[in-house]
């Protein structure tokens, strides 16, 4: 969607989605009346199948139902404030945000289209008492909230919601996300517990952004602003974990290389890191003086540059690699996580600076050369008593046990991570997993395709996402994420991006169904019928008996041949 270099524009989305659902509706319509017509039920009425398309129709009603309820949920999710400040500028204003504020079930804040009278003069305070909207977590989910000091609801070390609430899950507190939208001339403080530790910024305009210790904002994505400062004051890191005892922070904001600053388009940005009252770490940024410059369609507010803390000091880097499967963004609210860009080969990867990259390089220039001083003494032969050769440190063909041994230990080291590291981190994708699933059974699409991003980035850094060769096992199943990032983007109507999550599901797993009949949905989605065959066939290959995939198949079926009449009857 456009509008906002680098981003997506969430807000849109409920009315992108509504008009979604009003052609999904009418399409529905049509093939049913279709299909009727192609069987000839018009012709030959109270036929044993024209009552098995009316069980379909009926079936095809209840589907419509359950859409009503998706749609009512994306539009019942997002609580917007706009025109916070009255005519009246003559003196101070102070507008505070609470719980009054927000709707029932709103749990995703957007601040718009308010102008103060300056940052000394006018201020908004985004109250703590929003960190006791409650939501509903299920007992399957893997979610750990995000936590502050001395936050009584969900810092508890034994926090499972598996074991509450006789077993149904438990109550999760605070807001999804918070976006501030053309704000101007005011000061902005942000006190309470934000979930995803998510904050975007577009359009703003002379403002102050002021994160509190008891917020969790983490990570920032700015687009399209002037003259913006954010301050963080005591503020925890993502990945803080409070004393469980005394409840203080151990890990502050910068301390930890996720918490990271995206920024498009922004110019006289400074960000502020205090300590106890006091300025620790100051820096400013600016997409013209750090160079961003048109390239192609490309606009100079588009190039995307982060800010973080390296070595102790806030430093701003433009971002080098970065995929082209989002486009939009999951690099604005994923991409604000540090996790919206892809690989080069336009899958999940983390979003990389040139100085990132040079560290990765290094890093496998050390791990080649211990490889070598392993290598240096030891000699393989075959049955025979033949040296094997080697091929770029590793053994070109084993023929015994013992010669598969050492060549599956030498492409251990070649690993850039530990064991440790790797189970760490396959945890983590499991949960960011289990998140989006929860998100998207609850109906919120986009929010389920910023989860499932998320863990696709973190399953990239694993070992077996750099080259999926013949025999190469996957540590995390990717496949099946992008199956369901695949299934988010049809929801939303992003079938072109629908199509390419399947697609590479498929690639990734060719037996895996459900990637290759959502490749054969987005396909439909897109009019291409002669292809939506083909991949909906091979997935009633793998399934025969799905009914789902047969009721597809022939909905494809009956539309390719309605384009084919009217190609013929031009």
């Amino acid at each position: 969607m456009s509008g906002i270099a680098g981003r997506t524009n969430y807000s849109d989305w409920n009315k992108k989605t509504n008009e979604l659902l009003s052609s999904l509706e009418k399409e529905e319509e049509d093939e049913i009346q279709a299909s009727k017509e192609a069987l000839g039920h018009g012709k030959y009425a109270h036929s044993e199948a024209e009552a098995a398309e009316k069980l379909k129709a009926e079936k095809v009603s209840a589907v419509k139902k359950q859409l009503d309820k998706y749609k009512e949920r994306e539009q019942g999710v997002v609580q917007v404030l706009s025109n916070l400040f009255d005519n009246d500028t003559s003196s101070k204003q102070t507008v505070r945000v609470t719980r009054q504020d927000v709707d029932a079930g709103k749990r995703v804040l957007t601040l718009s289209d308010s102008s103060g009278k300056s940052v000394t003069e006018s201020s908004i305070i985004v109250t703590q008492d929003l960190t006791h909207l409650q939501s509903h977590m299920p007992a399957n989910s893997n979610l750990a909230p995000k936590s502050y000091p001395n936050d009584a609801e969900n810092d508890a070390p034994d926090y499972n919601p598996s074991q509450m609430n006789g077993g149904k899950g438990a109550t999760i507190y605070g807001l999804i996300k918070l976006t501030l939208s053309n704000i101007k001339n005011c000061t902005v403080t942000i006190k309470p517990k934000v979930i995803t530790g998510l904050l975007e910024i577009s359009h703003c305009e002379n403002i102050i952004v002021k994160i509190e210790s008891t917020a969790t904002i983490a990570t920032i994505q700015a687009d399209l602003s002037h003259d913006v400062t954010v301050q963080f004051h005591d503020a925890p890191s993502g990945k803080n974990q409070p004393h469980p005892i005394t409840g203080k922070t151990s890990l502050f904001w910068g301390e930890d290389k996720d918490d990271r600053i995206f920024h498009a388009g922004v110019s006289k940005f400074r960000i502020q890191t205090y300590r106890d009252g006091f300025v620790d770490l100051d820096t400013e940024a600016d997409y013209k003086q750090d160079g961003a410059k048109k390239v192609g369609n490309a606009t100079a507010e588009e190039v995307q540059f982060v800010t973080s803390v390296v070595d102790g000091e806030l430093i701003t880097e433009r971002v080098l690699r970065q995929g082209s499967q989002t486009g939009t963004t999951v690099n604005g609210a994923v991409g604000a996580s540090g996790n919206s860009e892809h690989d080069n080969s336009g899958h999940g990867a983390r979003a990389m600076t040139a100085r990132e990259m040079k560290e990765v390089e290094k890093r496998k220039e050390q791990i080649r050369q211990a490889v070598d001083q392993r290598l240096g003494g030891i000699k393989i032969v075959d049955k025979e008593g033949n040296e094997v050769p080697k091929v770029n440190n590793v053994v070109a063909e084993s023929k015994t046990d013992e010669e598969k041994k050492d060549t599956e230990d030498v492409e251990e080291l070649y690993g850039s991570m530990s064991s440790s590291d790797i189970d760490a981190t396959v945890q983590d994708c499991e949960a960011q997993k289990a998140k989006g699933n929860e998100a998207f059974m609850n109906g919120e699409y986009a929010q389920a395709v910023l989860l499932y991003t998320l863990a696709l980035d973190r399953a990239a850094e694993l070992p077996d996402t750099d080259d999926l060769g013949a025999g190469k096992k996957q540590l995390f199943p990717r496949h099946v994420v992008l199956s369901n990032r695949s299934a988010s983007f049809l929801k939303l109507g992003h079938h072109d991006k629908a199509l390419d999550d399947a697609t590479e599901a498929e690639r990734l797993e060719p037996s895996y169904v459900k990637g290759v009949f959502r490749k054969g949905l987005s396909l439909h989605a897109m009019g291409r019928y002669e292809e939506a065959i083909t991949s909906l066939a091979a997935a009633s290959k793998i399934e025969p008996k799905n009914k789902q995939i047969k009721q597809a198949l022939q909905f494809a079926e009956v539309r390719m041949h309605q384009e084919m009449r009217k190609r013929m009857d031009r």
